[in-house]
């Protein structure tokens, strides 16, 4: 109980100072209701503003359609260089195949000729 006395006391004796604050000065408000209009200036921005921006978002789709078109152009020419080259190589393939002195030598037996190495010429370009 004697705290409880002591708190009481302590908080007497504090002194008590107050804080003035400034007066508002009252200004003329506006409802709720009441709406500001726009000028001409405000419109034309909004105006040129808005076409500006459906113009850069029709820039935009075109690009990227354009840009995808584009893709697959060169994914189509990627496939067409691929399939050429393969076939280069197969055709490279089947010349050595043909050219190889085994299969000339067995043609030659069949139809009856002899191979003279002193008919051989070597031609260059």
């Amino acid at each position: 109980m004697a705290q409880n006395n002591l708190a009481r006391n302590l908080a007497q004796e504090e002194p008590q100072t107050y804080i003035s604050t400034p007066k508002r000065v009252q200004t003329p408000e506006i409802g709720a209701n009441q709406r500001l209009g726009l000028n001409a200036f405000e419109k034309t921005l909004i105006a040129c503003g808005s076409v500006m921006l459906t113009v850069l978002m029709l820039v935009v789709v075109s690009s990227k359609i354009s840009l995808s078109d584009s893709q697959h152009q060169l994914q189509h020419l990627d496939t067409r260089i691929t399939n050429i080259h393969n076939n280069n190589t197969n055709l490279q393939q089947q010349i050595g195949e043909l050219q190889s002195s085994s299969r000339l030598q067995k043609i030659a037996k069949e139809n009856g000729m002899s191979l003279s190495n002193g008919n051989i010429r070597n031609v260059t370009k």
